[in-house]
């Protein structure tokens, strides 16, 4: 998938330890922390001791292309490298989209995000985008620049956008494609509750590298998050 003020704080204690039984318990914490609305409203949501989310704006573009252009990240993104103009073409139309939905007072069909660095700068990118397919169903993406790996940003942000799409948002259906060989990609949405799917072999890179598919239902993450609060 190509997607695609002040900041609400919980208890440290709250946040994710990394400890797999503790993952759904701290979603159910922090359900009424995160919220469609404060998003919404612009404001931002803590995503970690360090780092937070808030809306994604065309004052970002220069920082998406900059991490788009790098070649540690384009080599698993297929519309990647291009040139700036496709993307400004893309996400334009997405934040208009996005805005108007929001000025009218309604949830809109693509949520963009942006993870925030302490100096407030950009980070990285998540997405939850309605599909034009099947009605309450949602593709998940991120893509973060290199000096954003590696600390666990985009399991956090992935665990999160799960939780809002499941509880605040009426999704029945969450799912999400990545580079077969992109190891990284498939454990943050392994870790986020998602199970492999299925497979598209030979849907990349002219026939080398397979397409894999992750999904994850509203039962499948309403058992989950029974199960560790038992």
């Amino acid at each position: 998938m190509l997607f695609i003020s002040p900041v609400i704080l919980c208890p440290q204690s709250q946040y994710f330890t990394g400890q797999t039984g503790m993952i759904r318990r701290e979603f159910s914490l922090l359900a009424d922390i995160m919220t469609l609305t404060h998003l919404l409203k612009g404001e931002s949501i803590a995503l970690s001791p360090t780092h937070s989310l808030n809306l994604l704006s065309p004052d970002d573009m220069p920082a998406i292309c900059q991490m788009l252009a790098d070649d540690r990240v384009n080599q698993y993104l297929f519309f990647a490298p291009a040139p700036e103009q496709i993307y400004y073409d893309y996400f334009t139309p997405q934040f208009a989209a996005m805005a108007a939905s929001i000025a009218a007072g309604q949830q809109p069909n693509q949520l963009l995000l942006a993870i925030r660095d302490p100096q407030g700068q950009f980070a990285g990118m998540v997405a939850i985008v309605a599909t034009a397919e099947q009605p309450n169903t949602y593709d998940i993406g991120y893509q973060l620049p290199h000096r954003s790996w590696g600390q666990g940003l985009a399991s956090r942000a992935c665990r999160l956008l799960t939780q809002l799409a499941f509880e605040q948002m009426g999704a029945n259906k969450l799912q999400a494609d990545t580079f077969d060989n992109n190891q990284a990609s498939k454990r943050v949405l392994e870790k986020s509750g998602f199970g492999r799917t299925h497979k598209v072999y030979g849907h990349f890179a002219e026939g080398t590298i397979d397409q894999c598919w992750f999904g994850q239902t509203r039962e499948q993450y309403q058992r989950s998050v029974a199960v560790a609060n038992t």
